[in-house]
Formats: C-alpha cells, sequence, structure tokens
C-alpha cells in the first residue's frame, strides 16, 4: 500500500522540485532504507516531502534551469549541505530545538505549502499551459485560460478530487486514495487520454540511481546555504512533531538527536544518489499507520 500509494506521490512532488520524474523514485530507495536502520523513530517514513520540494525549487529557481544536469547537481549539492547541518545539530544535542516550534505554527506553515502547491498546481488540472512566477502569478494565469481548458484533463482532475474528498465520507474502511491511483491508470490506457489532450508522463527511465559527488562550482556554494538551512529548520520541525505524535499514539520511546543522525544520513545518500532532499512524510506515515 505504501509503495502504490508514495510512487505517485513522490512523482508529484519531483514534478514540485523541478527535477527529472525518476529522481523522485529514487527518495524512496536509499534514503528511506538509511533513516529505516539509523533512526529512532518506529513509524516515520523518510521520502520526498511537498514542503522541502517548494523551498528547494523556490532557492533554486535563479541558478539554473529547472531539470537541467546543473539543476539536478545543484539540488543533490543542497541535500548534502542540509545533512551537515542536521549532523551538526545532533553534534551539539539540538534536537529540543523541535519543542520550541508549537504545533499551530508547524500546521500554519504546512497550510501555507498547501495552499502555494495548490496554486501551481491549478494550470495542469485545467490542462493549459500558465504563467510562470510566483503561485499567484500562476493562479490568476491559469484562471484566465480556463476559456481554453481540456475537457478531458478536467474530467479527470474532478473524478480524482471526488475519490479523495467525497470517499472517506461514504466508507472510511475504503482505500480510496488507491483506487483513485489505480482507476486514473486504468482511464489513461483504456481510454487513451493521452491522445485526447490529458498529459501524461510517458515513459520513465529505468535503472537504479548511480553514486557519485554532485559537481557544483563552488561559487555557488553561499546561494545554497541559506536555501539549506530554511530546509533544516522544516526537516528538523515536521520530521520531530511526526515521530513525537506516533510515539505518544502507541508509547513507543524516541530520541530526537538520533533521528537527527537518521536524517542527516538519509539526506546525504540522497545528494550522492542523485536526487534532492527528504524529510520525515506525514502523509506516507499515516498511510503505513491506517
Amino acid at each position: 500500500t505504501l509503495a502504490a500509494l508514495a510512487i505517485p506521490e513522490v512523482m508529484g512532488y519531483t514534478k514540485i522540485a523541478g527535477m527529472p520524474v525518476i529522481t523522485g523514485l529514487y527518495t524512496i530507495l536509499l534514503p528511506l532504507l538509511v533513516f529505516a536502520l539509523l533512526g529512532s523513530s518506529r513509524h516515520l517514513v523518510v521520502g520526498a516531502d511537498s514542503a522541502t520540494a517548494a523551498i528547494m525549487a523556490a532557492g533554486l529557481a535563479g541558478l539554473a534551469a529547472s531539470g537541467s544536469s546543473q539543476y539536478v547537481a545543484l539540488a543533490g549539492m543542497l541535500a548534502i549541505l542540509t545533512a551537515a547541518m542536521l549532523l551538526l545539530a545532533r553534534l551539539a544535542r539540538l534536537g529540543f530545538l523541535a519543542d520550541f516550534l508549537s504545533r499551530t505554527v508547524l500546521i500554519g506553515f504546512l497550510t501555507g505549502v498547501g495552499i502555494q502547491v495548490g496554486c501551481e498546481q491549478v494550470a495542469g488540472m485545467l490542462g493549459v499551459t500558465g504563467e510562470k512566477g510566483g503561485p499567484l502569478t500562476q493562479l490568476v494565469g491559469a484562471l484566465g485560460e480556463i476559456g481554453s481548458a481540456n475537457t478531458d484533463t478536467v474530467l479527470v482532475s474532478v473524478g480524482v478530487l471526488a475519490f479523495l474528498v467525497l470517499g472517506p465520507r461514504l466508507s472510511k474502511a475504503v482505500p480510496w486514495a488507491l483506487l483513485a491511483v489505480v482507476g486514473a491508470i486504468a482511464a489513461s490506457k483504456g481510454l487513451d487520454l493521452a491522445a485526447h489532450g490529458v498529459a501524461t508522463l510517458g515513459t520513465v527511465p529505468s535503472g537504479l540511481p548511480s553514486l557519485g559527488w554532485p559537481s557544483v562550482s563552488s561559487s555557488d556554494l553561499p546561494e545554497l546555504i541559506g536555501t539549506a538551512a530554511s530546509i533544516f529548520i522544516v526537516v528538523l520541525a515536521q520530521s520531530a512533531a511526526t515521530s513525537r505524535a506516533y510515539a505518544a499514539k502507541f508509547g513507543d520511546r524516541f530520541d530526537e538527536n538520533v533521528d537527527l543522525v537518521g536524517l542527516s544520513a538519509a539526506s546525504l545518500s540522497a545528494g550522492v544518489s542523485g536526487t534532492f532532499v527528504v524529510n520525515g512524510s506525514p502523509t506516507k506515515t499515516a498511510m503505513v499507520d491506517s
């Protein structure tokens, strides 16, 4: 179940991050395994995350073209810098800092990220080109082209949203998100939606990630450090909050400082395996719990 839902989820986060789609799959290979081995939380699932993907995309926007080899290298170095900050935080025993970031602040931040991501996806849900720029610019641009929206794309979008929003009200025992994924795949194949103008991923490259240090100019490092610091704070707060919530629910013990080691190693493995920074994922963790 986790694989069936996490695979399309990380593909979506890859689009937000501006990375090649295959790199999203890489986030649930080595990073997920490394955290499972080194982290203390029994429940936290690590992988690509919408919040850190959005911060990364904003930080790298002016440094390289999205999806280019230089962009991928910068994303890898950003993951390594974040890993270094997480490790330094562990050495300084700074896990307690997560206690000062209240649940209200975290929920507010994640809600803002959700709104930002939603604004950026409206063009895709309508099947229009949209505009580049900030979230509001993209939203206004997409709504301005609503007259030229692709009917089949809109029907697919509405159908998936109906499954996700209305389904749980009918029965909480049915895996509606999983049905939406399977149904969309079946509809794409059976109805040949690509021939009707519905955008599809096409062929996803095969093969495992190649390991190596990302090639980045030293002049780019100062630009990356600020973005890495922002991601570090989000990873620290979101992962600790999720681990703490599930530890309390099941009466488990967890150590925030040990989790920092696992998160650091996970982001390091992401950086050297050609993908982008990872985070403790509340959605994936909830999938496993349910």
